[in-house]
């Protein structure tokens, strides 16, 4: 039974070669899965430091938008406050114009009546020279 014996390691050589090359294929296809898994791991590193880079400039700008709307506030509130002074100011610039025209107007009303008067003994005066 030599020749069942050759016959069997024939076969078994042939198997034992095809599964040699099965798994030579397995290891190439393994080598490329393990590249392909470090360039993704590296994508995934790039990206993650991508996002902590955005989440940073997400927090600076959150912080400079509330620097922004503090001072905005500060300005909005001083120049509130800076219009209640001049309308204040205003009310009381008017308010002193008024009393110095009504003290104006009773002094000119004054000096007009001490003109009539003075007038009047000017005639009076004027009427008992004539007279003399």
């Amino acid at each position: 039974s030599k020749e069942e014996t050759e016959a069997l390691y024939k076969e078994t050589k042939a198997d034992l070669d095809s599964y040699s090359k099965d798994l030579q294929e397995l290891r190439t296809s393994a080598q490329g899965s393990l590249k392909e898994i470090g360039e993704l791991k590296a994508h995934n590193q790039e990206l993650e430091a991508k996002v902590c880079q955005l989440e940073s400039e997400k927090i600076r700008l959150e912080a400079q938008r509330d620097q922004d709307r503090d001072a905005f506030d500060r300005e909005r509130k001083r120049l509130e406050e800076e219009h209640a002074m001049l309308t204040e100011n205003h009310a009381t610039e008017l308010q002193n114009l008024e009393n110095e025209a009504k003290g104006y107007k009773a002094s000119k009303e004054e000096t007009e009546a001490m003109y009539k008067e003075m007038k009047a003994e000017l005639d009076s005066t004027s009427m008992e020279l004539q007279g003399l």
